[in-house]
């Protein structure tokens, strides 16, 4: 057994976070897990699991956790919006970040505007099986050759705008997550390309699935971040 268990940060606990911590913790049931709601009805849905459980905005927990420099494997985003992107926002907003109107783009599969104008892209056009353990190279239901994950489809996007990809890795089936240092690296990468009415595009993807969302900054903000 692994002497030293992961730490998850769940940020959501609907359907899909209370049943992440139920398959991480069927995976090591030392893992150390924090799950994270707005709801305190929602936390009920672990409250017979061994987790730690936060009544709380996600996206201000997760400033406040990242903040303090307290410790986590990964974070495992369930919630009802770009989690990652609305992080990135928020700490860009001292420079003039706002959210940007994702540009029409070509090449992308099965695409999707959201309500919020996010852009939901899916390389699936069935619903998968919540227990899909995402093989690299075909999928699980057609059994098709999968030729390029589409991680690595948004990040070769680059002909008129910034496309910054986070990949989402899994962690369990169906349970996908990516490394506090994945989402600050980012969030750094990209303050240094911090310029007025340069739109700068951010998903989150594992092989088959994305989000993407659009950042832009105004002009006659702080300095730049890298000042």
């Amino acid at each position: 057994m692994n002497e030293n268990p992961a730490t998850y940060l769940i940020i959501g606990c609907g359907r899909f976070g209370s049943r992440a911590a139920e398959r991480l913790l069927q995976n090591n049931p030392r893992s150390r897990i924090i799950v994270v709601d707005r709801s305190k009805g929602a936390l009920k849905k672990v409250s017979h699991l061994p987790v730690e459980s936060e009544v709380c905005d996600g996206t201000l927990y997760l400033k406040q956790f990242l903040s303090k420099s307290r410790k986590a494997d990964y974070i495992i985003p369930s919630v009802p919006f770009h989690l990652a992107f609305e992080f990135i926002l928020s700490q860009s907003k001292p420079w003039g970040g706002k959210r940007a109107e994702v540009p029409p783009l070509s090449g992308l599969p099965n695409p999707m505007i959201g309500k919020t104008g996010d852009l939901y892209t899916s390389l699936a056009t069935f619903l998968c099986p919540e227990d899909c353990p995402e093989p690299a190279q075909y999928c699980t239901i057609t059994k098709q050759r999968r030729p390029k994950p589409l991680y690595r489809i948004l990040e070769d996007m680059k002909e008129h705008f910034e496309s910054s990809v986070i990949r989402s890795r899994q962690l369990a089936p169906g349970v996908g997550g990516y490394s506090p240092e994945a989402l600050l690296d980012l969030f750094e990468s990209i303050k240094k390309r911090m310029e007025p009415r340069r739109t700068i595009l951010i998903s989150t993807s594992c092989r088959c699935h994305s989000v993407t969302s659009g950042l832009s900054f105004s002009p006659n903000k702080k300095s730049r971040a890298t000042h």
